[in-house]
């Protein structure tokens, strides 16, 4: 039987390599490339076949469900899953990027890319632990199924996929959220808001269009205006109200662009980011301009306090709270406004112990805060483990042992693969005092964390077999 130690240490740098392979793969959702064969579209499919070749050629059994997820597969005995995802939010703007999100470099002693810590650094971290378990000799008294999504940061129709032909695992966990292990997480809606602005004939200066995000479980950390017909008194106007808080110019000679720059964060801490669009907003809703359509520059006006740096929807009168799992949050991640169609996608995440049809009416309060049409296109209830339950203690034991940190298990915002799948929670991958990179220019996975998590998981897994 080979020292687990060991064979940390050798196989160390190949887990780097498929880690950068991985991350080299712009796997985001791709709606023009997106057909049968490639139902997320071919970056996410390329994503998963390469995951596949990787687990084949080190031994493992593995299986494609139809470029919706995949999985590999070792050991015998009761199925125990590890939830991860292969897919990714966007790069955003990637002249924001230190170095280049898809180019998998190292930089003192960190790879950067997209994805490096959500999720395919922590899901090679545990393939590898995985990997060492298999290789270390010690006899298998379980079934261990890395599953292997590429929806999660959409609608999560992968694993929906997934359960519709495949084994469900007795329990299982993922590496996608934080240690010491995640017993709760809050309950997510997504909301889709509608209104038309006619335009109402002839306006010296017209707002031709309005556009942020393309997630809305982002912070969007660009948003754009452009305008049209007197656009050298729009920008005089603008240059007066903003100052240096706008990038404006000239798009072609024919219409004014102007550009507001926030920070990119992860919807459930938005906090953490600068709305662009709530910047943008705030400007053009100053009462020295004067833009067509009347209706709409009103409603810019009515709701542009709102639409504030305040996460916790206290303007809207939607806030909640518990002690479990803190404040609900509200992000504006979308919104689209073209030939008089105005869009706007918000996501909201809210706490555990909070019913839904409660949640139904604050929802109703959001609506009519902002005077739109308003659909629920999203609804996940919340997520809650008793503390107590024997899988979590064995994942407890082995974060201990590694760490000497005997922190209470957390709740989080974030919503996982857990949610889909009975008998589930998050472990790993961020450290209470990680900085969070989700969703976040210039994400990366420092290589000295990448070391802790494959010893982590290998525990994990040694303490699940032996259950």
């Amino acid at each position: 039987m080979e020292n687990t130690d060991n064979l940390i240490e050798k196989y160390f740098n190949k887990a780097v390599q498929d880690m950068q392979d991985l991350i080299k793969i712009n796997s985001q959702y791709d709606k023009d490339t997106a057909n049968n064969e490639n139902p997320f579209g071919k970056g996410i499919s390329e994503c998963i076949n390469k995951f596949l070749s990787i687990a084949k050629s080190d031994g493992f059994v593995t299986k494609n469900i139809d470029n919706y997820a995949c999985f590999a597969e070792c050991g015998s005995g009761d199925l125990i899953g590890i939830l991860a995802h292969l897919d990714i939010v966007p790069a955003g703007n990637e002249s924001l990027w230190q170095y280049p999100p898809f180019a998998a470099e190292i930089h003192d002693n960190k790879i950067y890319g997209r994805g490096a810590i959500d999720d395919k650094g922590p899901l090679i971290a545990v393939y590898t632990a995985l990997k060492i378990l298999k290789e270390s000799g010690i006899k298998l008294n379980k079934r261990f199924r890395i599953i292997a999504g590429g929806d999660e940061e959409t609608s999560m129709r992968c694993l929906a996929k997934y359960k519709e032909t495949e084994e469900i695992p007795v329990f299982s966990f993922s590496p996608d959220a934080n240690f010491p292990a995640v017993y709760a997480e809050k309950g997510q809606i997504q909301v889709t808001m509608k209104r038309d602005f006619p335009l109402q004939g002839f306006e010296p200066i017209k707002l031709l269009g309005l556009t942020c995000g393309e997630r809305v479980n982002v912070v969007p950390d660009t948003a754009y205006a452009y305008f049209g017909g007197d656009t050298a008194k729009i920008k005089r106007q603008l240059e007066e109200i903003a100052g240096d808080e706008l990038e404006i110019d000239y798009y072609k000679d024919e219409y004014l662009q102007v550009k507001a720059t926030g920070k990119a964060a992860h919807a459930m801490n938005p906090e953490n980011g600068i709305n662009a669009m709530y910047k943008l907003l705030r400007i053009l809703a100053h009462p020295s301009l004067d833009y067509g359509s009347w209706e709409l520059m009103l409603w810019i006006r009515q709701v542009a306090y709102l639409l504030n740096d305040e996460s916790d929807g206290r303007s809207f009168n939607i806030n909640c709270h518990d002690d479990i799992s803190g404040n609900l949050t509200i992000n504006l991640g979308i919104l689209r406004y073209k030939a008089e169609d105005l869009t706007l996608k918000f996501d909201i995440r809210y706490p555990v112990t909070i019913k839904s049809f409660k949640m139904e009416n604050k929802i109703n309060n959001l609506a009519e805060k902002m005077m739109m049409l308003t659909q629920i296109s999203k609804h996940i209830p919340p997520l809650y483990i008793d503390k107590n339950n024997l899988y979590l203690q064995e994942l407890l034991k082995a974060y201990q042992e590694v760490t000497n940190d005997n922190s209470e298990p957390v709740a989080i915002g974030g919503r996982t693969y857990c949610t889909m799948i009975p008998n589930s929670l998050s472990f790993g991958a961020n450290f209470k005092n990680d900085e969070e990179l989700a969703h976040q220019n210039n994400e990366y996975m420092n290589l000295d964390k990448f070391k802790k998590l494959i010893k982590i998981y290998t525990k994990a897994l040694i303490n699940l077999n032996n259950m």
